[in-house]
């Protein structure tokens, strides 16, 4: 497995972990607080958490040269579709996130990069989520590309043996 896939697993990993803290905070926060935006947020880190975990899955079971096929495929395609359109609710978060910083900064009259790094955990949890989305998705996409490129090319026993 070549460095870039090594790393890709890695972020699939880091973005797993994020996704399942944001999800077990949310049930709590909708527990303690119900509220649309919890549910919202439940649901969006769900299925960033299954991407992440399909991704993981694809890399163990079809690298290097096995295409993905089938119900792979149909999961595949879903997922992928689903997670670029949740994109837009992750820009959502960062934003809010990022907005409700910088009135906390007004408040306390202090530059946000000055404020204490414990007030900005949300912020930096929904930026670094967005970033290896933007990663895995475009991973992703590479990902399935090579492998059907590698299958195409790739010489069965019975070629080999016709050529010998």
């Amino acid at each position: 497995m070549t460095v870039s896939w090594v790393l890709f697993r890695i972020v699939c990993f880091f973005q797993t972990a994020i996704a399942a803290f944001v999800v077990l905070s949310s049930i709590f926060g909708f527990i303690q607080y119900p509220s649309f935006t919890e549910v919202a947020r439940v649901l969006l880190f769900l299925l960033v958490l299954l991407l992440s975990i399909f991704a993981i899955n694809l890399i163990n079971n079809n690298y290097p040269d096995k295409p993905v096929e089938g119900s792979q495929k149909t999961v595949f395609n879903r997922l992928f579709l689903v997670n670029f359109v949740f994109l837009a609710f992750l820009f959502g978060f960062v934003f809010a996130e990022y907005r409700a910083a910088s009135r906390f900064s007004q408040l306390i009259d202090t530059p946000i990069y000055k404020l204490p790094f414990y007030t900005l955990i949300s912020l930096i949890t929904y930026m670094l989520t967005l970033l290896f989305q933007f990663i895995i998705l475009y991973g992703l996409y590479e990902l399935r590309r090579m492998l059907y490129d590698n299958f195409r090319r790739k010489k069965f026993d019975f070629e080999k043996e016709q050529q010998g």
